[in-house]
């Protein structure tokens, strides 16, 4: 999926109707969450993917696999 796509749809609240339907679990909103940390602190601090990925597994409370799995079901 697109992030913009996926942010559009959080902004106009299709994702949590489709949510409260049932048709998607709450790991999109978390992979999601996810996704927009690791980029956003790629673009302030400058530092690595690889180094935003092991913080982000402190934040998230995720396994280093779960953070690489949520990168990777968005595309820029």
């Amino acid at each position: 999926m697109n992030i913009s796509l996926a942010n559009q749809l959080f902004d106009n609240g299709t994702l949590s109707t489709l949510y409260k339907s049932g048709f998607i679990t709450s790991k999109v909103f978390i992979y999601r969450e996810i996704y927009l940390w690791v980029h956003a602190q790629v673009q302030t601090r400058s530092i690595t993917k690889n180094q935003a990925v092991l913080e982000a597994e402190v934040k998230f409370e995720k396994d280093e696999r779960t953070i690489w799995r949520a990168l990777n079901c968005f595309t820029a």
